[in-house]
Parts: structure tokens; C-alpha cells; sequence
């Protein structure tokens, strides 16, 4: 045999000729997809949000000294936890106190002069009883008492004022808090215009602050509950709206929602990032469907891909809600309705398609 030859004996015995391809091949070639059914009961429509872990309004504040002077003691450092009433820095208070001593001396000066005033007008009463005395130096005596009094209390009002000198120039913790921020140290001099010495945050409850469409916003309301989730913290926390903007954030045009949280043990931080859910309502007889079944449509909107006969079909819908896995759809769908939840993107209506497990 010829070199040709055989060779042509080769390529008819690996292609021995062309034949038709069998269903069960052609299965093998359609596109392959998982599916779900479309749950049909009771679902909550809710709206998640993200933003920061604050202290509510008036719960942070700068302290500082009321009197200029160097910060002779400081007590604390960012992140220690203090109670209320807790000094926790101190200014030299060395003129302050001997305006105080000056004070006390004054005022002691003042009950001597006083007391002598009234004991001199008692005599003068009982000489003018006696008519040993004139009527005019009872007057003069009763005068010489009033201004004794005026001095008295003048130097009472100096006296308190001295007082609090003093205690202006200790920092005393407004509430139980946390210490945020320390801006000057032990043995610099504070000024009175100075912005603080230290920062004290209450943490107990805190507030998540997030911003949130004006769409989104029309729905919510102070009450409504949320529940609050932060990473590296299991479970998830109960809380409230407690206020809803009613003004478009200039900067970033969104409007501003604040929830809050017990924080009792301590265990959320200060300028943290969390998510919370707020709950709108409650649907009683709403459609489900796993998050991945929803397919973007040309239109703009949305849709799933309903699996009958082994065909797809796109099926427009309205999402309600979207959380957690699984979304609330309004649409021509009916409870254990298949649809593609895997490999239906990209998919032509009325493709036909193999269900796999």
C-alpha cells in the first residue's frame, strides 16, 4: 500500500463518517442553572443603613479651665473610663488661693466689725431708754450697723466668688463617660481662649448617625425599632429612631437619621462602623426570593427567571425590600414558582436550560 493510501485509511477509521448527534448529547450543551421556588408568608420590609457609632447631643464635651493657668495635675488618659463628678485635671491654683485666703480674711474682718456695731447700738438704745443718751446718736449708731451689714455681705459675695475661682480650675467629669481626646499635657500653660484640655464622651446609650436618600427617609419616623450589627461583635442589638432630618445635608444631599443603642456593658466603640435594619412594616402574605435571582432588565428595572419545561422565561417584578439574602417582590409570580437563582444572567427568553442540584 502507498503512503497515501494509508494515510487515508487512517483519518476514515478515526472519522468514520458524520452521524446525528444524540438528544442526551445535545442536554449536555445547554446552559446549566440552579433554581429556587418563591416563597410565599409573613416578611418584614425593612430599610439597612451604615454609618458611625457616636454619643448623643450633649453627651461629648471639651473641658477646659475657666481660669488661665499651667495644668498642674492631669489624672487621665485617652480611654480611661470616669465617673461623674471625678476631677480630672487641675490649673495652679496658687493666686486663686490667696484670693480665697484674702476672701476669708476679709469677711472674719467684717462679722468683728459688725458684731461691734451691734453691740454699740444695744448700749445706745439702753442709755437713750435711760436719757442718759441723744435720740441722734442712736441713729448714728443704728447707720454705723447697716454699713457693717453691707460690708458683711459684700465680703460673703467676694468670699464665693474666691470659692469658685478655685473650683474653676479643676475639671471635674459632667457625666460617666470615656476620655475621647487629651489636647495639652502636664505642665503646659492653658489659656481661657484654649478649644479644651480633655474630651469626655458618654457611651451608654450610643447613636448610630446615617445618611440615607430623601426617598428613603419619607417612611421613617421616631419609634420605629432597628437592630443594630457591628463586626466582631456576635448577635445583634435592639434599638429605636430617635430623629429623622427634616433638612437635605448640603454637602453630601443626604438626610440624616440617628438611632439608639443601650450599651451598658461598654462593648460598642466610639467611631465605630455599623449597619442597622429599621423595620418598616410588616408584610403578611408577601413573595420572597433568594437576592441572587434578581436579574437587571434593558429597561432599568428588575426581573427573575421563572424555569418551566425546561425553558426560562424573564418575569418583571417591583423589589420591596432587599436584606439579609432575600428580597420582597411584587409581580404576575406565584408561590413555588422555579426560578433561576444561579448562571441566569445573560440568559435570551425562552432559552432552554439544564436544572442542576
Amino acid at each position: 500500500m502507498s503512503p497515501r493510501l494509508a494515510w487515508l485509511a487512517c483519518v476514515l477509521a478515526v472519522f468514520p463518517g458524520c452521524k446525528e448527534t444524540p438528544p442526551e448529547a445535545l442536554a449536555t450543551l445547554l446552559p446549566r442553572v440552579r433554581v429556587a421556588a418563591v416563597a410565599r408568608g409573613q416578611a418584614l420590609r425593612g430599610l439597612r443603613v451604615t454609618g458611625l457609632l457616636a454619643a448623643p447631643p450633649g453627651r461629648e464635651v471639651r473641658l477646659s479651665p475657666l481660669t488661665p493657668g499651667r495644668l498642674s495635675s492631669l489624672r487621665v488618659a485617652e480611654g480611661d473610663r470616669v465617673r461623674a463628678g471625678e476631677v480630672l485635671a487641675q490649673v495652679d491654683t496658687g493666686p486663686a488661693t490667696a484670693e480665697l485666703q484674702q476672701a476669708e480674711a476679709t469677711l472674719r474682718e467684717s462679722l468683728a466689725a459688725l458684731g461691734a456695731a451691734r453691740e454699740k447700738r444695744a448700749r445706745t438704745d439702753v442709755l437713750v431708754a435711760h436719757g442718759v443718751a441723744a435720740r441722734q446718736d442712736a441713729e448714728q449708731d443704728r447707720s454705723a450697723e447697716a454699713a457693717a451689714q453691707a460690708t458683711e455681705a459684700r465680703a460673703r459675695s467676694a468670699l464665693e466668688l474666691a470659692r469658685r475661682g478655685v473650683g474653676r480650675a479643676s475639671l471635674q467629669a459632667p457625666f460617666d463617660g470615656v476620655v475621647t481626646a487629651v489636647w495639652i499635657r502636664q505642665g503646659e500653660r492653658v489659656e481661657g481662649s484654649a478649644p479644651g484640655v480633655l474630651q469626655v464622651s458618654a457611651t451608654d446609650p450610643l447613636e448610630l448617625r446615617a445618611f440615607v436618600t430623601s426617598k428613603e427617609a419619607a417612611p421613617l419616623q421616631p419609634g420605629q425599632r432597628a437592630d443594630l450589627t457591628v463586626d466582631g461583635l456576635e448577635g445583634t442589638r435592639e434599638g429605636k429612631v430617635v430623629a429623622v432630618s427634616p433638612s437635605v445635608d448640603p454637602q453630601n444631599g443626604g438626610v440624616l437619621v440617628r438611632l439608639r443603642f443601650p450599651n451598658p456593658a461598654g462593648d460598642l466603640r466610639l467611631g465605630s462602623s455599623a449597619s442597622a435594619r429599621i423595620s418598616l412594616e410588616v408584610l403578611e402574605d408577601a413573595l420572597t426570593v433568594p437576592s441572587s435571582a434578581l436579574l437587571p432588565l434593558e429597561d432599568g428595572g428588575v426581573g427573575v427567571a421563572r424555569v418551566e419545561d425546561g425553558r426560562v422565561h424573564t418575569v418583571p417584578v417591583r423589589v420591596w425590600s432587599e436584606d439579609e439574602g432575600r428580597a420582597v417582590i411584587q409581580g404576575p409570580l406565584a408561590a413555588g414558582a422555579v426560578i433561576v437563582v444561579e448562571g441566569g444572567y445573560s440568559l435570551p427568553d425562552d432559552a432552554g436550560v439544564e436544572v442542576v442540584k
